[in-house]
């Protein structure tokens, strides 16, 4: 379990998205948009190759 972002938001280093915007699952953007040098390359890049093997996965197994 990835604890890391709970730390910074408990020692007060970053805040937390609006309720509004943890309520639609958005949390991510609003992260992002505080620490773009930090963040970018883990949703950017990570998410995206997450996502290809997903899709991957989802048509290679009707084949």
């Amino acid at each position: 379990m990835g604890v890391g972002g709970t730390f910074d938001v408990v020692a007060g280093k970053v805040n937390r998205a609006p309720l509004w915007m943890q309520k639609y699952g958005l949390e991510w953007f609003y992260r992002i948009v505080q620490e773009p040098r930090r963040m970018w390359k883990r949703y950017l890049v990570t998410n995206s190759k997450f996502a290809w093997y997903l899709l991957w996965e989802k048509i290679g197994s009707k084949f």
